[in-house]
């Protein structure tokens, strides 16, 4: 399902790092080069806004979610006979193992005080084991000490500065790459994934970063076709808040330019985003 916000922003960087705009697109850099040093323990957070919260379970590991209060869980039994552990403590969190992977399922999750959710679960073997905190504004006083949280630990960073850290990282001069307090790399599965609709490119991730509550994806783009192809934003699958194209156009397919780079920016983590 295509799921593109009506507020995606759309910005070429032909101009935003200056003499970076020189270096041969081709040569962008691979995950192993973009990565400074092992990136530290990284908290995904949602915020629950009546619509169903989509959970990725990998497959053989345990991954938590913590809600704000204790819960229960009622789950169909697709999921049932697909779960190897389940285990709910009493502040809310719960540990989740799915022992193979499974199609999304809709799951209901319900409060010691009532209040409900519902979660679209599904199993890959490549999913992310990070902790997923699910935030709540009928729950203030955990609402509050996560915003302060993350506020202390992101410097105030936006969207713009997620993807001008990005796109420094691949094609600017790494001396004059300045770390920014509050943004980490993440790991990412780097596979070809089609993120374009009608076959004319060919995606695939490079690196991920995140800072507060928001990510960034450097995506690798190729041409897959004999004309030059103008990046239309209006064709990625995924739900992004913004797309940010290191180019507006690739040539064809084997040509100069053939490759460039997309700056995806979500509230998710790329594996969860994207389709």
């Amino acid at each position: 399902m295509i799921r593109i916000r009506v507020r995606m922003r759309v910005v070429v960087l032909s101009g935003l790092l200056g003499l970076c705009s020189l270096f041969s697109v081709v040569s962008l850099a691979s995950p192993a080069s973009v990565t400074d040093r092992a990136p530290r323990e990284v908290v995904d957070h949602v915020v629950w806004q009546n619509i169903p919260i989509r959970l990725v379970l990998p497959v053989g590991r345990e991954r938590r979610i913590d809600f704000p209060a204790k819960v229960k869980i009622e789950w169909p039994r697709a999921v049932e006979d697909k779960t190897q552990r389940l285990q709910i403590r009493e502040n809310g969190s719960v540990y989740w193992t799915a022992a193979a992977p499974f199609e999304s399922q809709r799951v209901n999750v319900i409060t010691a005080t009532g209040e409900t959710y519902l979660l679209n679960v599904e199993a890959r073997e490549d999913a992310s084991a990070r902790t997923l905190v699910v935030l709540d504004d009928r729950f203030p006083v955990q609402e509050a000490k996560a915003t302060q949280k993350r506020k202390r630990k992101t410097a105030s960073l936006d969207a713009v500065d997620l993807v001008r850290h990005a796109a420094q990282m691949l094609y600017g001069p790494r001396r004059v790459v300045k770390a920014l307090p509050g943004m980490v790399q993440i790991p990412v599965d780097t596979q070809d994934l089609p993120l374009y609709k009608g076959g004319a490119l060919r995606t695939s991730p490079i690196a991920q970063w995140k800072a507060g509550a928001l990510y960034v994806t450097a995506v690798r783009v190729t041409a897959d076709s004999l004309e030059p192809v103008e990046l239309d934003p209006r064709l990625l699958r995924g739900d992004w808040i913004s797309a940010t194209p290191q180019h507006s156009w690739v040539a064809e397919s084997g040509g100069v330019g053939d490759t460039t780079a997309w700056y995806l920016v979500s509230d998710r983590p790329f594996e969860e985003a994207a389709p």
